[in-house]
């Protein structure tokens, strides 16, 4: 069994497709053992049961989405579907399968119709605003169908019809790397400046380091450095004065 979901806002517009002859895709009901365009009401929890027009329970469901008009879309609206290889059900059994999808899905208490539009599928029509202004969110309610559709195949043995993987879409996927990405991106420039930063302070420690060892004195003034640089006078030996007659012999 396959449910398809969709929102609206007005009741009377989807009851006017369910029920109407149509232009393409004829739906059509069997009524007294002849066949008959547009749809019949199967299933109700407002004794809609046996309508043919519209105008009956849709009136039903406004009176109850009056009641919040600020609801945004409170028509809920799923089709449910046998698989080709599934027997025909009768009517009782599809309002059955209605009862027990409503109560999986918890609208239960909330105004709704199930109409019969061929052998193997129906349409139910919800009001998410119960005559109380009580509101059903429908959150998740398309995995929550997928999971009441499963119990209904075991329940009534029909075949089990293929279920959308677990798994998120590629592109939420391609998403979220790309975000992984940039956030590792993001910290490993982060990390990369930091260890410069690092780097650059321990070298400056360092060369602190080394002039206090290379220079452990204050330097000399200049004047200082002027009297140690005079040169010694040099040394020369005293000169003789000799007579005219020493080392002659007379």
């Amino acid at each position: 069994m396959i449910a398809k979901i969709t929102r609206g806002k007005n009741p009377g517009d989807i009851g006017a497709y369910l029920h109407g002859p149509g232009k393409a895709n004829e739906h059509t009901y069997t009524a007294a053992g002849q066949r008959v365009s547009g749809g019949v009401v199967v299933g109700s929890n407002i004794g809609a049961e046996g309508q043919t027009d519209p105008r009956w329970w849709a009136g039903e469901l406004r009176k109850a989405l009056n009641t919040r008009p600020e609801i945004k879309n409170p028509v809920w609206h799923a089709s449910l579907r046998n698989t080709k290889g599934d027997r025909t059900l009768s009517n009782d059994q599809w309002a059955d399968i209605g009862q027990s999808f409503a109560e999986d899905m918890g609208y239960a208490e909330h105004p709704w119709v199930m109409v019969r539009h061929g052998d193997d599928h129906v349409h139910i029509v919800v009001s998410r605003v119960d005559d109380l202004g009580e509101v059903w969110h429908a959150r998740n309610d398309r995995r929550a169908a997928q999971t009441a559709c499963t119990n209904l195949e075991n329940a009534y043995g029909l075949e089990a019809a293929p279920r959308r993987r677990g798994r998120m879409k590629q592109p939420v996927l391609v998403e979220r790397e790309n975000a992984r990405f940039k956030t590792q991106m993001v910290a490993a420039q982060r990390s990369q400046e930091e260890r410069e930063a690092w780097e650059a302070k321990e070298k400056a420690a360092q060369r602190a380091r080394w002039r206090d060892v290379s220079f452990p004195n204050p330097p000399a003034t200049r004047s200082n450095r002027k009297e140690t640089s005079q040169k010694t006078p040099k040394f020369s030996p005293a000169q003789v004065q000799y007579s005219r007659d020493e080392g002659y012999e007379r």
